[in-house]
């Protein structure tokens, strides 16, 4: 029970990072629009926001890694 706690906080917070680094995004939208990529991932590069929302994905990841891989106890 406490695994799924843990990995429940884990994804909660890296979902709540991410929601907060596209707000921070798109509140200085870029200039440019690269097609391959597209305006979201350039805003978060052109802000210097990459490392925290790798972070934060990487937290989201690891969340779902102890919630998928907890073990039943019956």
């Amino acid at each position: 029970m406490k695994r799924c706690i843990k990995g429940g906080f884990l994804v909660l917070g890296g979902v709540v990072g991410v929601v907060g680094m596209i707000i921070a995004a798109m509140q200085n939208p870029s200039v440019e629009w690269v097609t391959p990529p597209g305006r979201m991932i350039i805003s978060i590069l052109e802000n210097g926001l990459l490392i925290p929302t790798v972070l934060f994905l990487v937290l989201i990841i690891c969340g779902l890694y102890i919630l998928l891989t907890e073990s039943k106890i019956n």
